[in-house]
């Protein structure tokens, strides 16, 4: 009995239609089966995966190589295998950071409130530059870190990023007039980039824990889409081998998809001596797996592949960092 394709109408002779490609799974079901059809599918564990981690953990740059000979079917897709990857290293660093990294207690500038530099103290204009330049909803945060102890390094801090943001833009002609009480206090709004910076910096300062979370969790959104650079980056090196964007991205995805594993792995490390050193083995391990992986894929000698190997890292950095702090100021 010959079977029809639900998606176009045509007939299929196997599992997959050869008109539209879609496969014969029916999800008019009850609901145990169909989630499991929908789990099986969004991480597809079958043999593939098995022969994709074979070639990506123990032979660098082979597992992209095949994918430039169009020699896919045997493997998982680069961009899946990188989702699922980068979202189980993200919620192993999620896991790893402490639930407390910040104790302000513990970083608390011990001095006596007599002690306190008159360069600490922190006046209307100033207290009012601040909050200029932060979300309504945030102004608040700044009387909650001025309300900390003396001794606190949260308020402590405040003063530095209040005379930073105060240079930013000017709080009039007569700043010691602002300070009075018949003064008005109406800086002029900051520009866009200086409100993220305190934003984002009265964050730090007011719940340390709650900005580095959220800033995990921003990262590999920032990762993902600062991959087209590092193809970018492996293009402009390898310019005279002719290959298309596409596969220098694709060997920028297996390259990262190693490294998320490397450094998930070093995380789930014991401690003791040989958890140490199989840590230590794991972070420098990639270093070493890049460049072996860059030797066997664009097929050059080992002097030319060092030095563009480091040429791109040096270009990917120059975007790396800046994103890094872009991130870091944004993330409120």
């Amino acid at each position: 009995m010959t079977e029809f394709c639900l998606n176009c109408g045509d007939a299929r002779s196997g599992r997959y239609c050869a008109r539209c490609g879609q496969n014969d799974r029916n999800y008019r079901r009850s609901l145990g089966p169909m989630l499991w059809e929908l789990t099986r599918e969004a991480f597809e564990v079958d043999a593939r995966i098995l022969q994709t981690l074979k070639l990506l953990l123990f032979k660098p740059g082979s597992l992209s190589t095949e994918f430039s000979g169009n020699r896919r079917a045997r493997y998982m897709s680069p961009v899946r295998l990188y989702l699922f990857t980068s979202f189980l290293f993200f919620l192993v660093v999620s896991f790893a950071v402490p639930d407390t990294v910040y104790d302000d207690a513990l970083l608390a500038v011990e001095t006596d409130t007599a002690e306190v530099a008159p360069a600490q103290l922190l006046s209307d204009a100033e207290i009012a530059g601040l909050k200029a330049a932060l979300r309504p909803g945030q102004v608040h945060r700044v009387d909650d870190i001025l309300a900390r102890p003396e001794a606190s390094a949260s308020r402590n801090l405040l003063p530095m990023l209040a005379r930073l943001v105060t240079l930013e833009y000017p709080l009039g002609p007569d700043v010691d007039s602002l300070a009075a009480p018949a003064a008005p206090l109406d800086p002029d709004p900051p520009g866009f980039l200086m409100r993220a910076f305190a934003t984002s910096m009265v964050d730090l300062l007011h719940d340390p824990d709650v900005f580095i979370q959220r800033m995990i969790g921003n990262m590999p959104i920032a990762m993902f889409f600062l991959l087209p650079f590092l193809a970018l980056a492996l293009k402009i090196c390898y310019l005279r081998k002719r290959r298309f964007l596409i596969e220098h991205l694709v060997f920028a995805i297996h390259i990262q998809t190693f490294v998320f594993l490397a450094l998930g792995s070093a995380l789930l490390m014991p401690g003791g001596t040989l958890g140490n050193w199989v840590r230590l083995a794991l972070v420098v391990g990639p270093q070493v797996y890049y460049l072996v992986a860059l030797r066997r894929f664009y097929r050059d000698g080992w002097i030319r592949t060092v030095i563009k190997g480091f040429a791109v890292e040096w270009l990917y950095l120059c975007i790396l960092l800046p994103s890094f702090l872009v991130t870091l100021f944004l993330t409120g």
